[in-house]
């Protein structure tokens, strides 16, 4: 992937882990136990629709994060590979504590006034109709699509610092670099267990397909019902800004297509992006221990 590596400001944003687990997986999981109790609603940039875009994006985390985990776990009896096994594991851990942090987050929106638990029920109602009318293998494919959208917004997050420059609530950066970094660590294991249960091209671009048409009136839908909330739907000038931001010649979905598409590449694997160096970079500043990691 193209992304050039910045050097982003020092801005001390480190939130050790409370604790650190690893048995045999090449990453580990880590309790962080983030603190949110007065977190900025615009955190992005000051703007309300430009946070909000985001806040409705992880609002849907804690279920969709649990789609992921349900469908990988549901896949480790078909699995003989022992360190893919212990990958699975880890990705379980992982996408566990990501749906928990962003609860907690979502709590402290709503005690400001901004409720999204009814998005989070809408996705839960959806993932357990999911879970019962689709295949096994095509909710492989889902998560394997959904986890590259993640993957590579993951990867712009950590090597663009204007993106950083944005987000001006050290908890939510805390939050958003954590999450991207662990990301990255595990961003291949629900391609390996797609391909290791006999998953193949076709249905993985075809889920690739469904995702990309549904993800953004999704979110937008999300967005509009917070926007409701706090009265902003008529604020034309928030809107402009939010439409420049992500969309613009040089906004954040913008710059993520490229390497989006590179999903449907025959032959593409989610490790052929090199992250290692951003990674060490990004661990050292969260203070998440990268000997133990």
């Amino acid at each position: 992937m193209a992304h050039a590596i910045k050097k982003p400001h020092q801005e001390n944003i480190r939130h050790a882990p409370v604790s650190i687990h690893q048995r045999g997986s090449s990453f580990p999981v880590r309790r962080m136990d983030f603190e949110f109790d007065g977190l900025q609603r615009y955190f992005v940039n000051g703007d309300p629709a430009s946070s909000f875009f985001l806040t409705s994006f992880q609002a849907f985390f804690p279920e969709g994060e649990q789609f992921f985990v349900d469908s990988v776990r549901d896949a480790q009896p078909l699995v003989s590979d022992e360190r893919l096994l212990k990958e699975i594991s880890a990705f379980i851990g992982q996408e566990s504590m990501h749906g928990k942090e962003h609860k907690t987050a979502n709590e402290e929106l709503r005690r400001q006034g901004i409720n999204v638990f009814g998005l989070d029920a809408k996705a839960r109602w959806t993932r357990k109709k999911l879970n019962k009318i689709l295949p096994l293998k095509m909710r492989l494919a889902g998560t394997a699509a959904v986890e590259h959208y993640t993957a590579v917004l993951a990867e712009y997050i950590m090597k663009t610092k204007e993106f950083e420059n944005l987000i001006q609530d050290p908890k939510v950066k805390s939050l958003i670099y954590w999450h991207a970094m662990e990301e990255s660590e595990h961003r291949a294991v629900a391609f390996d267990v797609y391909k290791h249960v006999g998953g193949g091209y076709l249905l993985r671009a075809v889920a690739m397909a469904i995702v990309s048409v549904l993800i953004l009136p999704v979110i937008m839908s999300g967005m509009y019902s917070i926007m409701k909330q706090d009265g902003q739907l008529t604020n034309w000038k928030s809107w402009r800004s939010f439409a420049k931001t992500y969309f613009g010649r040089k906004g954040v979905v913008t710059a993520l297509l490229p390497d989006l598409l590179l999903y449907f590449k025959p032959s593409f694997h989610p490790m052929d992006s090199d992250m290692d160096s951003v990674m060490v970079e990004w661990k050292e500043r969260l203070g998440l221990n990268p000997a133990a990691a």
